[in-house]
């Protein structure tokens, strides 16, 4: 399945963010190589995303929208969201719950970031490095924000 940034601008509105706005962080988000668009001809063709890119855009969006601009940590959210995020959608799909757990923590050799997608009746997974303080924790729930994007994998039956 083929989407445009009409189509993730629409998913990232879905959840109250402005179009435009969503535009421009779409489009943030290519440039700096946080989601993976796709060219099928010559330079001039639109850029081509998958389902998966749209989940990872509409993530990264509610990480926006809770205050991150930071760019690497931006980047450890996504390059941990892709491979975790096709189980993720499927459980959405069946009814199940979840999150993205975002754990910071900071000590003398800088900053380490732990970040899982989580299933609701499952805990996640926290690995404490060591000489390292906790700084912060930011929790995403998926299921609502995630769901344009789990209709499009999913259709309801009867639909075109």
């Amino acid at each position: 399945m083929n989407l445009t940034i009409k189509d993730l601008a629409s998913d990232i509105a879905l959840a109250g963010v402005h179009v435009e706005t969503a535009r421009h962080r779409i489009s943030s988000y290519a440039k700096d190589g946080l989601i993976c668009g796709r060219r099928e001809k010559p330079n001039t063709s639109p850029t081509i995303y998958k389902p998966i890119d749209a989940a990872v855009a509409v993530i990264l969006s509610a990480l926006q929208d809770c205050g991150v601009a930071d760019l690497d940590l931006q980047r450890d959210v996504a390059i941990t969201a892709y491979p975790g995020l096709e189980r993720c959608l499927s459980g959405l799909a069946r009814g199940e719950s979840w999150s993205l757990v975002t754990d910071i923590y900071r000590g003398t050799l800088g900053r380490f970031v732990n970040v899982n997608l989580v299933r609701h009746d499952q805990p996640a997974t926290r690995r404490m490095p060591i000489a390292m303080t906790p700084r912060g924790a930011i929790v995403i729930v998926l299921d609502e924000m995630l769901s344009p994007v789990v209709r499009r994998l999913n259709p309801p039956k009867g639909a075109n």
